[in-house]
């Protein structure tokens, strides 16, 4: 894409656009006064500055991010009138971008409006499909402009209406203008600027279902460092896998307990969760199955020395099931917030300490139950043979039948997202290291190798 900085041309059709539509009062918007009341102040002191961009159609994102990128920071080389800089813009328009393609401004918009914000300016685009909704009317398109456009201007104590529900951004505003708000009387602010700026702060009340989900902490996490889509769907896919290991984790605590209780038909509803959860954790791999090596080459960087090892939620997950590690735990010793969390499930006893505990009392370990591994210490044989009594003794309905077989199911689960995880992996990346210098597949491939409550896979062998 061109762009020419000082074009010969008048912009006559954007600038009468200017004139008699942004300087002009319109009754869809919901408030008194023009649609853009800084426009008339901007223009009558020539603080406007038009330039143009050429594209050669179809126009792709990556070419209008790149133009917006450079005028962002070409914004404060302008040498705009002493003294007025706070009212000046600089407008960027867009020749050769069709109607159809006028539409993924709207993206990349989207894609550098952080950036923009961080440098105390604000970026809106104008195209005539555009969807943005005025702030106190969302029926009232109010962004349509007769071609493709975009406008750069300094940040505004006004603009609490387009920062409010971003936090990062809303820090932003609130480093600038916050003091405002605090300083002036109830009645020198606006009401609906109050509103929103006591919202962004956490004071007051959305919606029963947003404040009870705290759905926008939670949709205000996903901060992906490339505008790559891939990145995207790996970086959420990953805190989406972080909330189900949590979940899992819970789960499995709650089991436990319902097994110190002696309570089995509750922990063997919990077992049965944990399967369902384990499978929804699975989907994630298949998802990320979509992304190809190119597309993950092209955010991997980003990543640097971070690793899914240093998971601590899902270390503490596997020592709640009962695949504990001090050398695992070591990894997060140090770390804040995590530490005694990873060694507090690391010293706590475990579903399966639990489930052996439980049938233990109702099954004394046969030494006659039938052929052990060589290898195996005489606790393990007890165990086995443990679990190879529960299933020669009961029946079907039996609690402690269904109690073994619950937990096999949890570990067969468990083993599938170790086999799908390290496909997936084997498939992004083949053998290369995996991120931070771990081992990548090799290590994936001996985890997925991993039984939990192995005696009562090897009970099987017995029987």
């Amino acid at each position: 894409m061109f762009l020419e900085r000082n074009p010969q041309e008048e912009f006559t059709e954007v600038r009468r656009w200017f004139e008699e539509y942004l300087e002009e009062h319109d009754e869809r918007l919901g408030r008194s006064g023009a649609v853009c009341p800084f426009v008339q102040p901007a223009l009558r002191n020539d603080c406007v500055r038009f330039e143009l961009a050429e594209a050669d159609d179809p126009v792709e994102l990556a070419e209008l991010t790149s133009v917006m990128e450079g005028q962002i920071e070409r914004f404060e080389k302008v040498d705009w009138p002493e003294g007025k800089v706070d009212i000046s813009a600089l407008v960027t328009v867009l020749r050769g971008v069709s109607e159809e393609r006028a539409v993924l401004l709207d993206d990349a918009q989207r894609a550098v409006k952080g950036t923009a914000v961080r440098n105390g300016l604000m970026i809106g685009q104008f195209h005539p499909r555009c969807p943005d909704p005025s702030a106190r009317n969302p029926e009232f398109a109010v962004s349509r402009a007769p071609e493709p456009l975009f406008v750069i201007r300094r940040m505004a104590f006004h603009d609490i209406l387009f920062l409010h529900d971003v936090p990062e951004l809303f820090a932003e505003y609130d480093r600038r203008f916050g003091h405002y708000y605090h300083e002036r009387a109830a009645g020198k602010v606006d009401p609906r600027f109050a509103e929103l700026y006591r919202l962004a702060r956490g004071e007051g009340t959305k919606s029963p279902y947003i404040d009870y989900e705290h759905i926008d902490t939670l949709l205000s996490l996903q901060t992906p460092r490339t505008g790559k889509p891939a990145e995207t769907t790996f970086y959420v896919l990953g805190q989406v896998k972080e909330l189900l290991f949590k979940l899992i984790y819970e789960e499995t605590r709650s089991a436990r307990l319902r097994l110190v209780e002696r309570r089995l038909d509750d922990a063997i509803v919990h077992l049965r969760r944990i399967v369902e959860e384990f499978g929804v954790l699975r989907g994630a791999w298949d998802v990320l199955d979509t992304l190809s090596p190119g597309d993950f080459a092209e955010f991997r960087d980003q990543l640097g020395i971070a690793s899914g090892m240093d998971s601590y939620m899902f270390r503490m997950m596997e020592f709640a099931l009962g695949k504990k590690s001090e050398a695992m735990a070591e990894r997060h010793r140090g770390v804040p917030g995590a530490e005694e969390q990873v060694y507090r499930a690391l010293r706590e006893s475990s579903l399966y300490d639990e489930a052996v505990r439980v049938v233990s009392e109702r099954f004394a370990p046969s030494a006659e139950g039938g052929r052990t591994e060589p290898e195996e210490s005489a606790g393990e044989r007890n165990l086995v043979d443990l679990w190879a009594e529960v299933y020669r003794s009961t029946a079907r309905a039996d609690e402690s039948f269904r109690l073994a077989e619950a937990l096999v199911g949890v570990a067969e689960e468990y083993a599938r997202w170790c086999c799908s995880h390290l496909l997936t992996v084997e498939r992004l990346i083949g053998t290369k290291p995996g991120t931070g210098g771990t081992e990548g597949v090799s290590w994936l491939r001996a985890s997925a190798d991993y039984r939990l409550f192995p005696e009562l896979w090897r009970a099987r062998t017995v029987l």
